[in-house]
């Protein structure tokens, strides 16, 4: 058996920031012919799970939070990877100082900073609604000490978020990654894509050579280290092109799709 895995934004989707007909075809193939195709992003389980339902399949494993939080397919976990209370409340801080609006999300949880354009654009993008309680409760009354966060996302001005970058870099438990200008996605250092591949491998006793893994971004290159094979679509960044073994068409063509088919045949 294969496992293959994929990153969503960027890779999987389609102009339309969804799966198109084509991608949920292949997918269904593929696991049809006995292997698992699981979803592999920084975005929260419900979003995945969301994205999961259009292929009309059973629930999957999935890899969410950029490897932060790795669940089977009955949602129990294999490893979770949450950011220190301690860490959480830093970035709180300077987010707070910078005027920037920071999601702290943990679990199926989304804690935003209030009802503003970043919270109303991040809910079209991955069709999930934030909680109710804001940020701001989450943080001030304890909660991100009994609920660690999973994923920080600070979003506004780029150059308040190159600010917000620098002040982080010196925080060993902190890994950020610049998803576009105005986005800084943080999560802690102690977890990847990377380790998530492998970490699902393990728990489905696959070995990680018949692992491959599609990708676009930075966030990616730790899985491309892992995976038997790393597929890269052809809009990937540069860093993601140069450590990719197979680049597939562009995620607006359904790259993902056309190596899966082209696999199949092949096997």
């Amino acid at each position: 058996m294969t496992l293959f895995c994929s990153d969503v934004d960027g890779t999987l989707l389609d102009h339309r920031r969804t799966l198109s007909t084509r991608t949920v075809a292949a997918i269904r193939a593929v696991r049809e012919a006995g292997h698992t195709f699981a979803l592999c992003s920084s975005r929260m389980p419900a979003s995945l799970e969301g994205l999961e339902r259009l292929c009309g399949v059973e629930p999957t494993p999935l890899i969410a939070y950029n490897g932060g939080l790795v669940l089977r397919a009955d949602r129990s976990v294999v490893t979770d990877v949450p950011i220190a209370a301690e860490d959480a409340r830093a970035v709180y801080a300077v987010c707070e100082g910078l005027d920037l609006h920071a999601s702290f999300f943990s679990g199926d949880d989304w804690y935003a900073w209030g009802p503003d354009e970043w919270t109303e654009r991040e809910a079209s993008i991955t069709a999930v609604d934030p909680s109710p309680e804001s940020a701001h409760h989450y943080v001030s009354q304890g909660h991100v000490d009994t609920q660690l966060p999973h994923k920080v996302m600070a979003m506004g001005d780029p150059a308040s978020v190159d600010t917000l970058e620098t002040a982080l870099a010196g925080r060993p438990g902190l890994v950020t990654y610049r998803s576009k200008d105005t986005y800084l996605e943080i999560a802690n250092a102690a977890c990847s894509k990377g380790d998530g591949l492998r970490a699902l491998a393990g728990e489905l006793g696959i070995d990680v050579a018949d692992t491959v893994f599609f990708g676009d971004n930075h966030n990616d290159v730790s899985a491309f280290a892992v995976a038997g094979t790393a597929v890269a679509v052809a809009n990937a960044v540069d860093p993601a092109l140069d450590a990719a073994t197979v680049v597939t068409a562009h995620h607006r063509e359904d790259g993902v799709a056309a190596y899966l088919e082209d696999w199949l045949t092949r096997h």
